[in-house]
């Protein structure tokens, strides 16, 4: 009861949800709506423009400007962030911990079928897919997955300075949640990133039977009580997700 009283003081100011910014895109034929809070980290420099409309023929989705991160080839709808600064204990430039916010469109590689607002042949592509990136002996491009390497790595030299022995933990359940009327895929992946990146949350929907949307929600944690503040973080993730509207129109 004490700890529930503390609780802001632990966990820091982070998002301002009595002052909500209302924005939308298009996504081919869907409509997404959502809302984000203030009190967002600035850096003092212009953001990157994001398209307002994204367009799903494979002819013309690479010429938004498509990146590539971890397993993922896509186009960012949208970034922001939100630092949870600490009234007594800080940690760096103040901020007892942080949450990011990407929005991806999200190319389907074609190992596994995906069908269009199928959450279950999504769930079998992301399972094909972080296996492939993570944990395959040799995958179709004659890669080894990231933690595959990192074990072999290990063995091979388990005294060897730098070699770092955190593995990426992927997903172990997939979660079908309902967001104003649609069905969305959650899951959650510990350590993705570089060594101490913390827990990012996914919520994911596929679009067509080539792409899929995904809100994803990078945490990490500094000094202190890092359960509490992860937990804090996960819902203000959910409280964000619940403002999310997907409409096909």
């Amino acid at each position: 009861m004490i700890k529930q009283l503390v609780r802001p003081l632990i966990t820091g100011k982070g998002p301002n949800f009595s002052n909500l910014t209302a924005k939308e895109c298009g996504i081919g034929d869907y409509r997404l709506g959502y809302k984000l809070p203030g009190n967002t980290i600035e850096i003092g420099r212009p953001k990157k423009p994001r398209p307002a409309q994204v367009n799903l023929g494979s002819d013309i989705f690479n010429s938004y400007g498509c990146e590539k991160e971890y397993n993922r080839t896509f186009v960012r709808m949208e970034f922001e962030w939100w630092a949870y600064k600490g009234a007594f204990l800080q940690g760096y430039f103040g901020q007892l911990s942080r949450v990011c916010l990407y929005i991806d469109v999200n190319c389907v590689e074609h190992h596994t079928p995906l069908q269009e607002g199928c959450l279950d042949s999504l769930e079998s592509y992301l399972k094909r897919d972080y296996w492939e990136y993570y944990e395959t002996e040799s995958n179709n491009d004659g890669k080894v997955g990231v933690n595959w390497e990192k074990r072999n790595k290990r063995k091979e030299n388990p005294h060897g300075y730098g070699l770092s022995p955190l593995l990426v933990k992927l997903p172990e359940t997939y979660e079908k949640l309902s967001l104003n009327g649609v069905q969305w895929l959650k899951y959650c992946i510990d350590g993705e990133g570089i060594p101490g990146t913390g827990i990012t949350y996914y919520w994911a929907y596929p679009l067509t039977n080539n792409y899929y949307l995904t809100f994803n929600f990078r945490m990490t944690s500094e000094v202190g009580d890092k359960k509490l503040r992860y937990q804090r973080m996960y819902e203000d993730a959910k409280r964000i997700m619940s403002m999310v509207e997907l409409i096909k129109v």
